[in-house]
């Protein structure tokens, strides 16, 4: 009997391209640590620390203020968001978004202290002309900023002018507030983006992770959290920005953000206006806009963007707009997604019948050439499918091109701003991590909590995979198909790691498309397929003398060419 090393080169590519994306999700989801451990499942760590760490890159101090006259502070407000501006240096003090609370019940507060726009005279006092929801201000060197907030809605109208022969920088310094009930996950997804006027394309620095980018003609510049973003446009476009972030000091803060913006001058004066945009990461609200506002959510790359905003999205909006419980939202979209890609299911589970009707057939092959070549054995179990008329892959093909869909919804739910604070159940906020046992540890990777939602989607993953291995039959022994199976039976082990601190909403999706799957497998299985039917469907096609898919045809032609490279092998070494 030929001696066949433990894996063949094929199989040690496999298995290290499996292993690269396994470690590779590991260490996405680890990336960005808090500063301080977790030290309770319910709530992080805080440092008393009102404004970040003094030993920050990044300084965020408003400059010193040229006079003793007490500042003038103006406010503009509508029912979605209250600025505070400072006459010294035209400065915006803070914003504040009304319909929404963070994530310990407080108002929440994009800008407290902790932005500052230094440019033209941004340590002088300003002489103002404030009125409702507009106010101007203006110094004695000719230089001009004005704000006008709209009656309903986000976006504060801004202009400024300023004389000046050179062009001008205005360097725009944020510290991130902290805002979620999970740091680790709002760190993960904060970041700076940008759009780049040449291609109305999105561009942005490493999401979680310190870095730093330069690029020009850019027409708008957004310092963007997990579900808030401030963004600073302008009509004329920024010759060029220089970006970076950096991670704070303290358990208070997201990220650093700062971003240089170069203005031109014209005629000796630099002159700007566009929208200062504070508010959620809502879709709609965004794109409202129309000025690619809404490319700051980050639905993913290629067909699983395009999924994600074109048919998840849709489809949440349709049944959000019924009222309805989110957790009963999510529950209709699997079943929908499950309706919608029943006949994949079927195919699939058809194939897999049809393979277990041949299985006592594969078996004897297997017996029968157990000491040939790997290639006759191949060859001759592939002229059993084709005569039988069967696709050995019919199986797995079905289930890859629901892949995206899978994919899309592990982008998707994590950027939900929707499901923001919304409860189902024992979760109280399904867009963060549910929590049924606090732990006096930290477990590496894990957390200190245990999530009920993930654990039954674990379960379930592992109940699944079970019982498609019982109705799948095998080719044989071999070692390839035994180590599958590991990885098989690991990955729910590995999921219930990597989901225990992510979206609730995400889980409760996966488990209950998982439930939604059994019942899809038994109601095909008692109502839809008969394996009797199969095996004289099968017996019919070996009589009418076999079926050759494209499939059976391209792996036959590929036997015979590796037989012939055999057989040339053979006749060199005589």
């Amino acid at each position: 009997m030929e001696q066949r090393p433990f894996m063949d080169r094929n199989q040690l590519i496999g298995f290290a391209l499996i292993g690269a994306i396994l470690l590779g999700t590991s260490f996405w989801a680890s990336t960005v640590e808090p500063s301080q451990p977790q030290k309770t499942a319910g709530s992080e760590e805080v440092q008393s620390a009102s404004t970040p760490a003094a030993d920050a890159e990044l300084d965020y101090a408003l400059p010193p203020s040229d006079s003793s006259s007490p500042d003038q502070e103006f406010t503009l407000e509508n029912d979605q968001v209250r600025y505070v501006i400072s006459n010294k240096g035209a400065q915006i003090k803070s914003v504040e978004l009304k319909e929404y609370k963070d994530w310990q019940g407080k108002p929440l507060m994009l800008v407290d202290g902790n932005q500052v726009l230094d440019g033209p005279s941004s340590a002088f006092q300003f002489a103002a002309s404030y009125e409702g929801r507009s106010l101007s201000l203006s110094d004695n060197l000719g230089t001009v900023w004005s704000y006008e907030l709209p009656a309903e809605g986000y976006g504060l109208r801004w202009s400024m002018s300023t004389p000046s022969k050179d062009d001008l920088v205005l360097t725009w310094r944020q510290a991130g507030i902290r805002h979620e009930k999970s740091q680790m996950n709002e760190a993960t997804n904060t970041s700076i983006y940008y759009l780049e006027n040449a291609d109305l394309e999105r561009g942005s620095l490493s999401d979680g992770s310190d870095d730093e980018e330069s690029h020009e003609n850019i027409g708008w510049v957004a310092h963007r959290q997990q579900y808030f973003s401030s963004i600073l446009q302008t009509e004329s476009g920024f010759v060029k920005a220089d970006m970076q972030t950096r991670t704070p000091g303290d358990t208070l803060h997201s990220r650093l953000f700062e971003s240089k913006l170069r203005m031109a001058s014209v005629d000796g004066k630099v002159s700007a206006k566009g929208i200062w945009y504070h508010g959620p990461n809502h879709y709609q609200t965004l794109k409202d806009f129309n000025l690619e506002f809404d490319q700051v959510i980050p639905f993913g790359w290629g067909i699983f963007g395009w999924i994600g905003k074109y048919v998840v999205s849709p489809m949440f909006n349709w049944l959000d707009g019924y009222g309805l419980n989110y957790g009963i939202i999510i529950l209709l979209m699997a079943a929908l997604i499950k309706l919608a890609l029943s006949p994949l299911t079927f195919k699939s589970y058809k194939s897999m019948a049809k393979m277990r009707v041949l299985k006592p057939e594969i078996d004897e092959l297997n017996e029968k050439f157990k000491d040939a070549e790997p290639a006759k054995k191949q060859q001759e179990t592939m002229a059993l499918y084709q005569k039988a008329g069967v696709n050995p892959l019919g199986g797995c093909i079905p289930q890859l091109l629901s892949l995206p869909i899978l994919i899309a919804m592990f982008r998707f739910f994590p950027i939900s701003i929707e499901l923001r604070q919304q409860g189902f159940l024992w979760a109280d906020d399904l867009s963060s991590y549910d929590s049924i046992l606090s732990l006096p540890f930290e477990i590496p990777f894990y957390g200190a909590h245990v999530s009920l939602f993930t654990l039954l989607m674990a379960i379930s993953t592992f109940l699944y995979t079970k019982f498609n291995n019982s109705m799948t039959p095998t080719s044989g022994n071999s070692m390839m198909q035994q180590q599958m199976m590991i990885i098989q039976y690991l990955m729910p082990f590995m999921l219930l790691v990597w989901f225990n601190n992510y979206s609730s909403g995400l889980s409760y999706y996966y488990f209950i498309s998982n439930v939604l799957t059994f019942g899809q497998q038994w109601v095909i299985k008692e109502f839809f397929l008969n394996e009797d039917a199969i095996r004289a469907k099968i017996d019919e096609t070996k009589a009418k003398g076999g079926s050759q898919s494209r499939f059976a045809k391209k792996m036959s032609e590929m036997l015979e060419v590796q037989k012939e490279a055999g057989n040339r092998k053979a006749r060199r070494g005589k």
